[in-house]
């Protein structure tokens, strides 16, 4: 298949495609004698799996270390369970971090009089 009916397959744009071959997450296709990529079903299975790990929230390098891991003869499922142990850490961090977010964004909101007043309190405190 061309790069255009991978992008489809997989639901992503032909320059992510692209961007994964440059920085090696995805395997480089071979070339028909008019230049185009030629890919197979295992180039979209591995773009599959590199699509849902980022939707997971999966960094560029946990993607990586997630591929490196998979493309051994036998996959060691304690380190991948190790790698899901650090996301889920650094995720509820995250979650933490948002949480607060909100709460000043709430604080903020709360502050506006529906613009009724001539001074806006919200960019007052911001710029203080």
């Amino acid at each position: 298949m061309r790069i255009g009916e991978l992008a489809s397959a997989c639901d992503c744009p032909a320059e992510t495609i692209r961007y994964y071959e440059k920085i090696e997450l995805l395997p480089l296709p071979v070339r028909s004698t008019n230049g185009y990529r030629i890919y197979e079903d295992f180039h979209r299975k591995w773009l599959q799996f590199i699509l849902r790990s980022r939707e997971l929230g999966f960094s560029q390098t946990e993607v990586r270390r997630l591929t490196n891991l998979a493309h051994q003869k036998q996959p060691a499922c304690a380190d991948v369970h190790d790698l899901l142990e650090e996301h889920v850490i650094h995720v509820r961090k995250r979650i933490r971090k948002l949480k607060r977010m909100e709460r000043a964004l709430l604080r903020l909101s709360a502050q506006c009089h529906d613009g009724t007043l001539h001074e806006c309190p919200v960019i007052d405190e911001l710029m203080s």
